[in-house]
């Protein structure tokens, strides 16, 4: 009885792993999970480019913001009501500036490369994950990003009212 359980259950693993080989759907499925993951990878990566080129734009308008400041006339010196802008001020901007300039490059820099180790993985659901993930960190660090240039453009705001 045990032997004819035994072979009974032999013969359905059998019979199992040649229907789960013979499934005409599975390389259809691989390749349409593969499709998804790279357009998951390209989408990340062309929010970087857009995230990239926003960041450039706000960092070009900040420059100016400090160039001006750099560069504002002397007649406000002879007047008693205003207080005068330090060149320590302004360089302390373009200090926190060229830092924040620094930080982005280096995030961008990191992003690629994790980007470049994703696609060489195989198709998987730890690679989906992976690929979810980053896509999460980049939002948490642009946010962060943000925040400090705001706090950068706050700081011109206050420099700019001396």
């Amino acid at each position: 009885m045990q032997r004819l359980v035994l072979n009974a259950f032999c013969v359905w693993l059998g019979c199992a792993g040649i229907a789960a080989a013979a499934d005409p759907f599975a390389p259809i499925q691989e390749r349409e999970q593969q499709f998804r993951q790279q357009k998951q990878l390209d989408e990340l990566r062309r929010d970087q480019q857009m995230n990239q080129l926003k960041q450039q734009q706000d960092i070009t308008r900040m420059q100016q913001q400090i160039d001006n400041l750099r560069n504002q006339p002397n007649d406000l010196r002879n007047d008693p009501r205003a207080t005068t802008l330090q060149p320590s001020d302004v360089d302390r901007m373009q200090l926190d500036l060229n830092r924040l300039q620094n930080e982005q490059q280096l995030k961008r820099l990191q992003t690629d490369q994790r980007i470049q180790q994703l696609e060489k993985q195989p198709a998987s659901v730890r690679r989906d994950q992976q690929t979810q993930n980053l896509t999460r960190q980049q939002q948490i660090e642009r946010l962060q990003q943000r925040q400090k240039l705001d706090d950068i453009e706050e700081d011109l705001r206050q420099l700019r009212q001396k």
